[in-house]
């Protein structure tokens, strides 16, 4: 490909939430040797360079969150971008063309570029990195604009249309580099926009190219072999051209270097297929890593739901049994009063009877009065008749 194709200057942003704060500040800063990117070269992490970097990242982006906050009625959402990651670099192609010098110059200039954009206020971190395939750099912002956290203005079409246009004018024309093919221009010609692709679809892509060029290596492998089946033929009468014996020797010496050097790449294409493999399995447990972290929250959080509801029921059941107990007490009350009216009337019945026997003792009373005084009278009478006949 002539040296003056693919030459462009790159530039990408994407939104960083609070969760993933963390993340990429480890990956930017290169704070474990463990990396499921496999084009990183650990031993090569040393020549990064660091143009500054916050302390206690998290923390920072904390209180600049709350500062906000405490000066806006509007509440923030929790899941909003609280960060902007920027990442420079230019096609292969171009970054092999630029000298050393070139590049640190083409670095500067673009954290320049960024710190003008955001203000140095806003820089959270900056880090090139010089371990893996191409060097690129990484820029992280707070997106503070106005007084507010607005990360979504920055990644509006014109907005993003017109960063780039400046950044190929500013930075990228300096080291004869490019901007690549505007958005807007493919959809006037009606042709679907370049996306970029993620490290699961490239390497399965990376995989695929692999196994076609060991296809290809094969066929080769029986083209040569046919060719050192080939013998050499002296035909004096025929007008076929023959080669010599010290010709033959030296194709058949070619082919079995070929074959050699065939063996070691299919070593190496044997180790590439393992590697990409071996890659292809990471991402496939990062993703079923990522789909459990995403089952466990769910589950956590209808863990919480439900512990919640627990409680409720817990205090609603509670309450019935407040109000058993109670209507429990209620029911031995009216026992107990039920047992007392039936002893009131009992009561009330000997009272009748009572009272029925002091009337009717009363009237025997008035009864026996006269009674008496006629039995004194009739004995009186008695006695006197009898002094009589005495």
């Amino acid at each position: 490909m002539p040296e003056a194709e693919n030459q462009y200057c790159i530039i990408r942003m994407r939104k960083v939430k609070m969760t993933a704060l963390k993340a990429s500040q480890i990956h930017n800063e290169r704070l474990t040797d463990r990396h499921s990117n496999p084009d990183i070269d650990i031993d090569r992490s040393d020549q990064n360079v660091v143009f500054f970097k916050t302390g206690n990242l998290l923390e920072n982006v904390r209180e600049r969150v709350a500062d906000i906050q405490a000066g806006q009625k509007r509440k923030i959402r929790r899941d909003a971008p609280v960060a902007i990651e920027y990442m420079i670099t230019a096609s292969p192609e171009a970054m092999a063309r630029l000298s050393k010098q070139e590049q640190e110059q083409y670095f500067a200039e673009s954290l320049n570029f960024v710190e003008a954009r955001h203000g140095t206020r806003n820089r959270l971190g900056a880090v090139l990195h010089l371990d893996e395939t191409t060097p690129h750099l990484h820029v992280l912002v707070f997106p503070e604009r106005e007084g507010k956290l607005d990360a979504k203005s920055f990644f509006k079409l014109p907005a993003l249309t017109a960063m780039q246009d400046e950044f190929a004018v500013k930075v990228g024309r300096q080291f004869g580099l490019e901007r690549g093919v505007r958005l807007t221009e493919l959809l006037e010609k009606g042709e679907k926009p370049h996306r970029h692709q993620s490290v699961a679809v490239y390497k399965a892509k990376k995989l695929k190219e692999t196994e076609q060029a060991l296809s290809r290596l094969e066929q080769t492998t029986e083209d040569l072999a046919a060719i050192e089946a080939i013998q050499p033929q002296k035909n004096l009468f025929s007008s076929r051209v023959s080669v010599t014996q010290d010709e033959f020797e030296t194709l058949s010496s070619q082919a079995k270097a070929y074959a050699a050097t065939k063996e070691t790449l299919q070593k190496r294409s044997k180790t590439l297929l393992e590697r990409e493999r071996s890659v292809e399995s990471r991402e496939t447990l990062t993703d079923k890593n990522e789909c459990l972290t995403r089952q466990n929250k769910a589950l956590t959080e209808e863990n919480s739901r439900l512990r919640s509801a627990l409680s409720t029921e817990r205090s609603k059941n509670s309450i019935l049994l407040t109000r058993i107990a109670e209507l429990a007490r209620l029911e031995q009350a009216e026992k107990e009063l039920r047992e007392l009216k039936a002893k009131l009337k009992d009561f009330e019945f000997y009272k009748n009877v009572h009272d029925f026997l002091k009337s009717s003792l009363q009237d025997f009373n008035k009864f026996l009065v006269p009674m008496n005084q006629w039995l004194q009278k009739k004995r009186a009478n008695e006695r006197k008749q009898n002094n009589l006949e005495r």
